[in-house]
């Protein structure tokens, strides 16, 4: 039977016997400490509308002992007004456009992780441009527009490529300015690969979540 004394110093032993086995425990399974964030998934197209215009994304964490989904982010964007996102990840599309989305962590605020989000136009069927016939020189600025099938003014959500007329060679030597009311504006400058006077073909596209729409050839004549 313990006396007093005997369950005292018991007692004690049983106290530094439970303090050394936590320390002992926490040596062993020390706590993961996260190196990098990767947020996935990477360089998606969405959309305007009603219908394929969010996603959802997830950051994946890498800590010195593996990897892990990891919910201790914030998340970001920007520019802001492209698409919203909410706090579990979720971006909605607002505006065509192009953002960065970023989860930030909360554990160490240093380190974070990003990707980038197009938004397009949704539910574009045609595109029709306008502008055809013109004569421009060296210098010179133009203006080309081009409408949706509902009549809707997208000159700065589309790809405007210009062509040799008679080839499938690309005409670097146009240079897009700014979007207004009125279209995309441009100016020509040194032309390469060709000289002038040529004739250019201009063809607007644009990528959507389905494929890619193209208009319809139109062309501009440069002549010196």
């Amino acid at each position: 039977m313990l006396t007093g004394r005997k369950l005292a110093l018991t007692l004690a032993f049983a106290v530094l016997f439970a303090v050394a086995f936590g320390v002992s425990c926490r040596g062993f399974f020390p706590r993961p400490t996260l190196q990098s964030l990767a947020v996935g998934p990477a360089t998606i197209t969405i959309q305007t509308g009603s219908t394929g215009n969010f996603q959802q994304y997830t950051a994946v964490g890498t800590y010195d002992t593996g990897q892990a989904i990891d919910s201790k982010v914030t998340w970001s964007v920007a520019p802001v007004g492209i698409v919203k996102i909410t706090a579990g990840g979720l971006a909605t599309a607002e505006t065509s456009g192009q953002t960065t989305v970023t989860a930030t962590s909360t554990e160490i605020p240093t380190i974070a992780g990003s990707t980038t989000l197009t938004v397009v136009p949704g539910g574009i069927t045609s595109i029709a441009v306008s502008g055809a016939g013109q004569s421009v020189k060296t210098g010179d600025t133009f203006i080309l527009q081009a409408k949706d099938q509902n009549g809707d003014d997208i000159s700065a959500s589309v790809t405007w490529t210009f062509y040799v007329t008679g080839t499938t060679t690309q005409e670097a030597g146009i240079t897009p300015g700014t979007a207004g009311a009125s279209g995309q504006s441009f100016t020509v400058g040194t032309l390469s690969p060709t000289v002038a006077p040529v004739t250019l073909d201009v063809v607007a596209s644009l990528t959507t979540t389905t494929g890619t729409i193209s208009s319809m050839r139109i062309q501009i004549m440069v002549t010196g």
